[in-house]
């Protein structure tokens, strides 16, 4: 059986006498530290301090068009105890900037700017700040205003449309809006060049039916809108297309002359919704030349002109769009 080593009791004595000077050492080292660091916030200091801002008493009807400062970066000087429990404990109260005082300057103008030193609002800060606080910088040394005055206006609403469509689908009529137009408040900087407001965009891919969406308004930053949402209605109709030759009109045709067209007559191809398919013939189309116009140039051959079609079509292909012309006695 091996016997145990008694000569290792003195060695473990001396390490822990030795450990317990190390500790003892070390407390008076953090202590001393402690002492100088509370002797220390007891001085005068400099240091910065971010204070929240608010303005208030702005002129009747006006409106800041850019936007201010929500804070002042202030330097400051004051014992180092009263500034680290400025910053260790909860947010201050803001700093309230009264502009009344500014109002017979700001309220002359429809729009207005103006820029205001903020060591013209020293006393005010002061005041307002702990009384063992002293101020020295304030940070930004400029305000900038551009104000304006704050009203309304009628514009119409616009929808933003990204559509594909089905095969021989179209549009089928008018694309509506309801309501078309809104009243928007804002500053008149803005509404003065604000021509419509706009949906926000409306997607949708291979549309065979008509489709009817209400889809909100985008916004418009600094200008406050009545309505949030409006009613789009797209009309979609299944369409066929269809072919007809119709003859060409003279008009302007000389007194003592007669014309003669090659060819006398145009085809015409279009497209044309299902349920408006028998209701087409060709007296709802006319074509026409202008022999006048055609003989003040030269050459023998007048352009061919669609003046009348139904509503209801689309994509009116006419063949051919020149024609010759012989003038012949009459």
């Amino acid at each position: 059986m091996k016997q145990p080593n008694f000569n290792i009791v003195p060695e473990i004595k001396g390490k822990l006498r030795f450990d317990k000077q190390m500790l003892l050492y070390l407390a008076f080292v953090l202590l001393a530290a402690l002492m100088w660091f509370f002797n220390k916030l007891g001085d005068e200091t400099n240091d910065r301090l971010l204070y929240p801002v608010t303005f208030i008493n702005m002129p009747v009807q006006k409106i800041v068009v850019n936007g201010l400062p929500d804070n002042f970066e202030l330097t400051v000087q004051g014992r180092g105890w009263d500034i680290l429990r400025y910053k260790m404990g909860k947010s201050p109260e803001p700093i309230v900037i009264n502009l009344s005082r500014l109002n017979h300057i700001l309220s002359k103008e429809s729009t207005i700017d103006f820029s205001l030193a903020t060591t013209s609002l020293s006393e005010e800060i002061k005041s307002q700040l702990p009384a063992n606080i002293a101020l020295n910088v304030i940070q930004p040394d400029t305000i900038h205003f551009v104000l304006s005055n704050y009203s309304e206006k009628h514009v119409p609403v616009v929808p933003m449309l990204d559509l594909t469509f089905d095969h021989q689908c179209l549009v089928d009529g008018d694309i509506t809006v309801t309501p078309n137009e809104i009243t928007v408040n804002g500053p008149d900087i803005i509404l003065d060049t604000l021509q419509a407001v706009y949906t926000k965009p409306i997607s949708a891919r291979k549309v065979r039916r008509s489709l009817r969406k209400t889809i909100e308004l985008a916004p418009i930053e600094g200008v406050a809108l009545r309505l949030r949402k409006v009613d789009v209605n797209v009309p979609v109709a299944k369409y066929t297309e269809e072919s007809i030759s119709i003859p060409i009109d003279v008009v302007n045709e000389p007194d003592s002359l007669r014309v003669r067209l090659m060819p006398g007559v145009v085809d015409l191809k279009f497209w044309v919704s299902m349920k408006d398919y028998s209701h087409i013939n060709r007296d709802d189309f006319k074509a026409e030349v202008d022999v006048r116009a055609a003989m003040e140039q030269t050459g023998l051959q007048v352009p061919v002109t669609l003046s009348m079609q139904p509503a209801c079509v689309r994509n009116v292909v006419m063949s051919p769009e020149i024609v010759n012309f012989v003038l012949e006695t009459k």
